[in-house]
């Protein structure tokens, strides 16, 4: 078992996930409400949710060693990407800020999928 990948994984989603479920608990019942639809929303599962869950299979992989879970977080995230790009370009008020949005994305895009091979 790899202890690093282990120490990587509640770092980078242990932490994060204890401080939303805490923010969560503090917030009033509307408010509540507005973050369950906003995250059973269209827009957000096939964007965050997706990058969320290829997140997860790649941190998930060294510990168990079973290369699918690269190649399907791979795709994942490849997918969420994608739609998330179409999705900013449609929703633009100007394509000079949706380029803006869009061209890191771009940039770090293939610099992801070169450290993650």
């Amino acid at each position: 078992m790899n202890i690093d990948a282990i120490v990587r994984l509640v770092l980078m989603l242990g932490i994060p996930a204890f401080m939303m479920w805490r923010g969560y608990k503090k917030m009033s019942e509307e408010e509540r409400n507005e973050v369950k639809t906003d995250f059973t929303s269209k827009r957000f599962i096939f964007t965050g949710g997706l990058v969320a869950l290829s997140w997860v299979l790649l941190l998930l992989e060294p510990i168990f060693e079973m290369t699918w879970m690269k190649t399907v977080g791979t795709a994942l995230i490849s997918i969420g990407v994608m739609v998330g790009i179409v999705l900013i370009w449609l929703n633009a008020p100007s394509k000079r800020k949706a380029l803006l949005k869009i061209i890191p994305l771009l940039i770090l895009f293939p610099i992801f999928l070169w450290a993650n091979y």
